[in-house]
């Protein structure tokens, strides 16, 4: 009894994971988007820094 409660628990595990995989792929290319925004403005403020000369009178 109890393997088969445990083969229809990793069965319904299974299920449940293949079922919020295609949710799982968005959230991670959305996360990935942000995150290279993030690079990319963190990228331009370090180069303020370091270059403060290329940015005079600019915003």
């Amino acid at each position: 009894m109890q393997k088969l409660k445990h083969l229809s628990q990793s069965i319904i595990h299974r299920v449940k994971q293949a079922w919020l995989f295609p949710r799982s792929m968005v959230t991670a290319v959305k996360q990935w988007r942000r995150q290279t925004v993030v690079n990319e403005r963190e990228a331009e403020r370090i180069d303020r820094i370091r270059n403060p000369s290329k940015y005079l009178g600019k915003g």
